[in-house]
């Protein structure tokens, strides 16, 4: 059993190396991959609570201004110069599951994101640079709001010892959104990149499959969702799809380590039917997987870290940046209150 656990912890660790890439400079609309609660099945009546936290850090860099003045399309003219910006998304999912009979439920989720920001300039060498256009594009800052909540309808069901779950719903379009970014930022106004919704009714599709084999429990997932229009300011966010498998086993007296690989796929976004060339292009990674899960009675709870071993970013025809995110981190908790 040590030898067991040490393993776990070994590969567990190189599992956080860290990855960089190109990143388009208007990469400024983070959207985490949800933190998963492994699916169950509840008996009529039964009620599961669950609530996740997911966080991550993202460090951009890209070039602004023109590196000759004479010949600069800018606006403002003004040199070049470096953006260094710091985004710390953070979102606490709070889940309701409520079982209806012994195969039917529904679930809903109901999100809130917490985005922290900040940003330095600095000239080529490294020297400290004040824009003309400070705070337009970028500032410190820390916003906070309710995101979309999921209405799902979910089918649970075993077929020789593979448990089966397959929800499907919408995204309720409640949160804030904001105007065309792009047309303010071409104005010189001040403007925001960081949508808390889509503002639209998406069709949201999951998967969940699981089965012991011995002393492992195999599983996989995969989940979609994907806005069919655009909202009032003419925003339409891009498909999301992830999807992974992980193998697990004790390591721990009742303690469960996993080990697994993720894929994640994040369409283009448009804005008034145009996807912007400075905007989010779309990017796909892989991913791997970490988690622990400690049962207590009708309650569990656990973390889990992500880590990409590779990510690309659609950079279009804009000068491109760096991006690096090298771990995103997990953790819930959930109860199942049984039918009276």
């Amino acid at each position: 059993m040590k030898y067991t656990a040490s393993s776990f912890a070994l590969l567990g660790g190189l599992a956080l190396l860290p990855i960089d890439a190109l990143a388009c400079a208007g990469c400024r609309n983070p959207n985490m991959p949800v933190t998963r609660i492994e699916a169950v099945q509840l008996r009529p009546g039964e009620l599961r609570a669950s609530a996740s936290l997911g966080i991550t850090n993202l460090s951009i860099s890209h070039e602004a201004g023109c590196a000759d003045l004479n010949d600069c399309s800018e606006n403002p003219v003004q040199p070049l110069h470096l953006h260094e910006q710091d985004i710390l998304p953070g979102e606490l999912r709070a889940i309701g599951e409520l079982g209806l009979t012994t195969q039917l439920g529904v679930e809903l989720q109901v999100p809130f994101r917490i985005v922290h920001t900040t940003v330095e300039y600095a000239t080529p060498d490294g020297q400290p640079y004040q824009p003309l256009d400070v705070g337009i594009h970028h500032r410190d800052e820390t916003l906070a709001g309710f995101g979309d909540p999921w209405l799902l309808g979910r089918w649970a069901g075993e077929h020789r010892g593979l448990l089966i779950s397959v929800r499907a719903g919408l995204s309720i379009p409640i949160a804030r959104t904001e105007p065309n970014p792009f047309v303010l930022g071409d104005l010189g106004q001040r403007h925001q990149h960081i949508q808390f919704g889509s503002g639209t009714w998406d069709p949201i599709l999951a998967l969940d499959l699981s089965k012991s084999v011995g002393l492992w429990l195999l599983s996989a997932h995969a989940q979609g969702q994907a806005s069919l229009y655009e909202n009032s300011h003419g925003f339409r966010a891009g498909a999301r799809v992830t999807g992974g498998a992980q193998m697990g086993r004790r390591v721990w007296r009742s303690l469960t380590g996993a080990l697994g690989v993720e894929a994640l796929y994040e369409g283009p976004e448009s804005w008034d039917g145009q996807i912007q060339q400075d905007g989010s292009l779309g990017r796909s990674e892989a991913l791997l997987t970490f988690s622990l899960v400690q049962p207590l009675g009708s309650a569990t709870v656990g973390m889990a870290a992500r880590t990409p071993v590779y990510r690309h970013i659609i950079t279009g025809d804009e000068p491109p940046g760096t991006l690096s995110s090298p771990l995103m981190l997990g953790f819930f908790a959930s109860r199942t209150f049984s039918s009276m």
